[in-house]
Formats: C-alpha cells, structure tokens, sequence
C-alpha cells in the first residue's frame, strides 16, 4: 500500500466539514432513548446507512437483552483499528428540560456550539470515528487502515448483551487496537486520554423473615426483615463507608510509582465537589490530590437503595416481612467480580446471615491498558499534533463500562467534547472545532497505525 498522505486527508475534513456537522446533527435529532425502542430501531437505520454512505459496509444485530447493535466495517489497509462507541442516550439523570436554550433534540448550533442530547456522550465521539474514515475516501485515498465498529444501543445501563455479541462475531470484530467511546479535553485544552475502566458487581440483597407482613403487637416473638437486613449491611462497611469484606481488595492491582505520577496531574476540582456535596472534607480527610488518584484506584462498595415495611406519612403497626437492598461495588483493575461475589457470600454467612439472598443484578470486567504500550504513545503523539496540546494520560479512570469484553488489544478512549460539556443535564453540547479536531485527530491514528512497526 502506498504512502498514507495524511495532509490530504486532513484537508478533507475541512472541505467536507459542514456534510460532516450536518450528518452529526441528523443523527442527534434522533431520539435513541431506551425506553423507545422504535427510535432506537430508527437510530440503528441511520448510522447503517450513513456507514454505507461512506463506502462500508453495516448489519444491524438484534441481541438479547439489548437494542440493536451496528456491526460495520469501512475497508482500508491491513492494520485494523476498531471504534467502540454507543448511540442510545441518557446515561445518568437528564436535569429539567426547560433549562436548555433549544430543545434537547434540535441539535441547533450556537455561537459555535452543537447543542443536543447525547452530542457529548457519545453521538459526537461516534461520528467522528466514521468520518474520519469517510476523508481518506474523500481525499481519493483508500483509508490506511481498515476500521472496523462496534455500536452499542443498550437496553440497560451495564450492556449486558455486550460480552455475547462480541463472543459471537470475535472474528468480526478482531483488531490491533481499539479506540473506546468518548473523552475530551480538559480546560486547558489538553485532550485526555482514558486507558481503562472499572468493572461493577450490581447486587440485590433480600431479607425474607416472614411470609406476610404481620402486626408489631407480635415483635418479641416474631423477626422482622428490615432488622435483620440493616444488620446484615452493616458488616459490610466499617463506619467510615470503606468496605468490610475479608479479602474484598485483595486482587486489586497496585498503581507502580509512574501510574500514580499521572493520575496527580489529572485535573481535580475539590472544592466545587466539596460544594455540591455540601461537606467540608472529604472521607478520610484527602488532599485534592489524593483524592484524585483514590477515587479511580480504590474499589467500593456502597448502599444504592433501601427498601422495606411501610413508609406512609402515618402511623402504622406492622413487621416488615421483606425488605432489599442494592449493593453497588466498583471493581478496579485485577479484580475479579466472581471472586468478589464470593467473597460477600462468603462474609455474610460468617457473620450469620447466610438466610440473605444475594442476587446479582449486573457485572463487567475491569480493564486497564498499560501506559507504556506504543498504541498509547501513538494516540498520545498524534494528538499533540491535532491539538497543538500536550496529552493527559490517564491510567485508571472513576468510570465504570464494559471495556473487559476485549482481551489482548491495547484501549485508548479519545472523543471530541470538552469537561464542562454538560454531559446528560441541560444544554449538552460540544464545540464544533473540538469536533474538527477530533476528527482530524482519528484521521491521524490510522495513518500512524498503519506505518506503526
């Protein structure tokens, strides 16, 4: 294959850039929430066809405990770059429609500003990838490198379709490296890059002590749920919130003396977190910085919910027959959620309360790419260029996802939005050149992944 000329491709993008934003705006104007499958079905249509557009080819994948997946492919040369990104939206509260200055799903521009629902998280970062591929084409190259996406419509928060789907087309799907759904740059203008994510271990604990609810005059004879479940969780933790659990840390892997240098020169803004918490220290009285390399290093566990007898404004004379709880355990890197499952069993049953029923309500492998690997010092490189800005590079990451589905390639998430983008509240957006450059920033992946030795 001949010489990729990058500066070619790279004009494209700003020939082809207004196609580029319009495509992107079609696609936000869609309404690809999980509580519509008809939309979802629709956005799964349009991203099939815009691949197609641009000289690929897609199938939509119906899945089991999903919406649709988007298996596609735009052909170039022998190296393969895979895209892991995600088209359904409202990943956490949205905040209140009525605060946003269009509406969520005109994606209507503004003083240089994209705003849409999902824009940020994680349409724009999607579409970035497939035009990327579409100005090599544009630029009369084939692409250097064949990509190859993966796009996700996920039915619940956790993917659980995610490990059969990419079980099933693994040759599909196969690559030498892989960038993951979105990032984006920090106030400075300095684009992170995310080299892992935590894994969950979603659990539902039930106490069942009776089989109907029954009058309290029968208290000293009879056991109530909720009693016995608020004992159970409070083994769990100690009184500072840190888990209980023998042996829950045990696997964990421990930042070498490098990692924990990167992770302290990750952006942290204590105070405005100390503010919105409403608290003036944080647990275990962290400095910023600490708290900072803690927060993505240490596993947790915390009480999601509590739910049990009668909660009505009255007065009401009963023993709770049943009360659940939810359990949420972030796992970081060398944990095993299996392993770790067990050993909250484990806990349980040495504590007396092996009559708790621990169900489990979702799970994910963590993941971590080394930081040392040459994919990241590519992405790292090439994105100096593309944003005139010195890299962050961070080795572990807060987020939780699905990144342990792929084994034995190197993962770096890269996107186009920037920290104040308003992610999933009110006024979402990006910044149009941030989405140049993020496209730009892609086009010069795959020209150094395919000259890479």
């Amino acid at each position: 294959m001949p010489q990729p000329d990058l500066q070619a491709a790279l004009d494209a993008v700003d020939q082809h850039f207004d196609t580029f934003v319009t495509e992107l705006q079609e696609l936000c104007r869609l309404r690809s929430r999980r509580q519509e499958p008809e939309q979802m079905a629709a956005t799964a249509d349009f991203l099939k066809h815009s691949v197609e557009r641009w000289g690929g080819t897609a199938d939509i994948v119906p899945w089991e405990r999903s919406h649709p997946y988007v298996l596609a492919e735009i052909p170039g040369g022998e190296r393969r770059l895979l895209h892991f990104n995600h088209y359904d939206v409202e990943v956490e509260p949205t905040g209140d429609d009525a605060e946003w200055i269009s509406p969520p799903y005109a994606a209507e521009i503004h003083d240089g500003r994209l705003y849409a629902r999902g824009v940020a998280d994680d349409k724009g970062a999607l579409m970035s990838r497939l035009h990327a591929a579409a100005a090599w084409r544009l630029s009369g190259q084939e692409p250097p490198v064949t990509s190859r996406y993966i796009m996700e419509g996920k039915q619940w928060l956790h993917s659980p379709g995610l490990g059969g789907v990419v079980a099933a087309h693994a040759e599909r799907l196969a690559a030498d490296a892989a960038l993951w759904e979105n990032s984006w740059t920090d106030g400075d203008g300095r684009p992170l890059l995310k080299l892992g994510e935590k894994g969950v271990l979603y659990l539902r604990l039930t106490s069942r002590t009776l089989t109907r609810d029954l009058t309290s005059q029968n208290t000293v004879l009879l056991p109530s749920a909720t009693t016995r479940l608020t004992a159970a969780l409070a083994t769990l933790t100690h009184p500072d919130g840190t888990p209980a659990v023998d042996g829950f840390a045990d696997d964990a892997r421990v930042p070498t003396d490098a990692e924990h240098a990167l992770l302290e020169r990750m952006p942290f803004d204590g105070d405005f977190l100390r503010r919105r918490a409403g608290v003036d220290a944080f647990t275990g009285g962290l400095t910023d910085t600490e708290a900072a390399v803690a927060l993505r290093t240490v596993p947790t566990l915390t009480l999601a919910g509590i739910e049990g007898g009668d909660t009505t404004d009255d007065v009401t004379l009963g023993i709770p027959a049943t009360a659940v709880a939810k359990i949420e355990i972030r796992l970081v890197p060398g944990q095993d959620p299996e392993r770790v499952l067990a050993a909250v069993r484990a806990h349980l049953a040495e504590k007396g309360f092996e009559d708790i029923t621990v169900d489990v309500m979702a799970m994910s492998h963590p993941h971590h790419t080394d930081h040392t690997d040459p994919f990241v010092a590519l992405v790292a490189d090439t994105a100096r260029t593309a944003y005139g800005a010195e890299p962050l590079v961070e080795p572990y990451t807060q987020w939780i996802g699905n990144q342990g589905v792929l084994t034995g390639i190197p993962i770096v998430g890269v996107g186009v939005s920037r920290a104040d983008a308003g992610i999933d509240g009110p006024n979402e957006h990006i910044r149009l050149e941030d989405y140049r450059m993020g496209i730009k920033h892609v086009v010069a992946v795959m020209a150094a992944l395919a000259v890479a030795e």
